[in-house]
C-alpha cells in the first residue's frame, strides 16, 4: 500500500499536535482552530444528548466528522 506524508518521529512517547491550547489546527482542509473549550460530564440524559452533540460539532469543526 503506498504511503502518502508520515508525522511522526519514532519518538516512543508519542507524537504532538500542537504544544498550546491556543495553537490552531485542523484536519481534511477545514479552517484552523484553537482547542474547544471542556465539555462538562452529563448529569441526565437531556443533558447527555447536549453533551454529545457538542462532541459531534467539535469533531466536525475539527474536519474529523463530514458536515451534512
Amino acid at each position: 500500500m503506498a504511503v502518502g506524508e508520515v508525522l511522526g518521529n519514532g519518538n516512543p512517547d508519542g507524537t504532538s499536535l500542537g504544544r498550546a491550547v491556543t495553537e490552531k489546527i485542523s484536519f481534511y482542509g477545514v479552517t484552523p482552530i484553537v482547542q474547544n473549550a471542556h465539555i462538562a460530564d452529563a448529569t441526565d440524559a437531556a443533558t447527555a444528548i447536549t453533551k454529545v452533540n457538542a462532541v459531534i460539532l467539535a469533531l466536525e469543526t475539527y474536519g474529523l466528522l463530514a458536515t451534512a
